[in-house]
């Protein structure tokens, strides 16, 4: 079983190489495919001395243009994509293969993500619920795109490029309309990637909140602010219930150059909140 991972870059050099880093310390058959959007950073020459990967400096629309043209070129049976400030746990290519070769039917998955800042120490650590649409169209996207994984066929049958018109939410309208098309998912049980919260992700824009509005309106989401209000406390419910709030001593590895190397970090739950020794 074959993966292509696909990194959109643009002048983020230092944490693409973390990124690719912890792509090469996975196992098993795998390409990763990083689209450059002709950075000025020294990213292509740093690239073009990379043999393992395949790389393509353009431009693009993009982020989601970007991956959409890195899958298009991709060989593997299973696609996902990785930012440059994201990275795969160790171990994770072999977890999420094992689970596809156990359930052939399952048409994607999506796991459990660590939250960190600039220099690794933990923020949060995100244990997902079910993937459910009411829940997805009124609050958020409970599933870390760097945790999701999709197998060919979703491309293949055209269902899984991402909208190119969105700048920041089409991770969301990609899960609603793979719910919407029955496409059948799975949830791994497990922590699969580290997501980097430092205040220059796309992700932590205001601009992201007016887009995720008008994703949820297209797909359905409730326009009274009770009715959503009530989806919410009933998906935080659902979160206490199943034990997704609970805190606990957590021990991962991060990825500390492109060679690989990796330090090992120690977070603690005080007081609802992680801190790092």
């Amino acid at each position: 079983m074959k993966f292509s991972i696909v990194t959109p870059s643009l002048n983020d050099l230092p944490r693409l190489r973390l990124c690719v880093g912890s792509v090469r310390g996975q196992t098993g058959e795998r390409e990763h495919i990083v689209q450059d959007a002709c950075s000025v950073d020294g990213t292509a020459q740093w690239l073009a001395a990379q043999p393992d990967i395949n790389s393509v400096s353009e431009h693009d629309t993009g982020m989601y243009d970007a991956i959409n043209r890195g899958w298009r070129r991709s060989q593997g049976d299973i696609l996902s994509w990785l930012n440059s400030d994201e990275q795969y746990l160790p171990g994770t290519l072999a977890t999420v293969a094992s689970f596809f070769e156990a359930y052939p039917k399952v048409d994607f998955v999506y796991g459990h993500a660590l939250v960190v800042d600039g220099d690794g120490a933990l923020l949060a650590a995100r244990r997902e619920i079910r993937l459910s649409r009411t829940y997805i169209a009124n609050s958020f996207l409970n599933a870390y795109s760097c945790t999701l994984f999709f197998r060919r066929r979703l491309l293949d049958d055209g269902v899984l490029l991402l909208d190119e018109g969105l700048r920041y939410a089409a991770d969301m309208d990609l899960v609603l309309r793979l719910l919407a098309d029955g496409r059948r998912y799975a949830r791994i049980d497990k922590y699969l990637s580290m997501f980097t919260l430092d205040g220059t992700n796309l992700s932590c824009h205001q601009g992201m909140l007016d887009e995720t509005a008008e994703v949820q309106r297209r797909h359905g989401g409730f326009r009274s602010p009770l009715l959503r209000r009530i989806v919410t406390l009933g998906r935080y419910a659902e979160r206490f219930i199943t034990g997704s709030y609970r805190r606990s001593t957590i021990t991962y590895r991060r990825c500390i150059d492109e060679v690989p190397n990796y330090e090992s970090i120690v977070g603690t739950a005080v007081s609802g909140s992680y801190r790092t020794r």
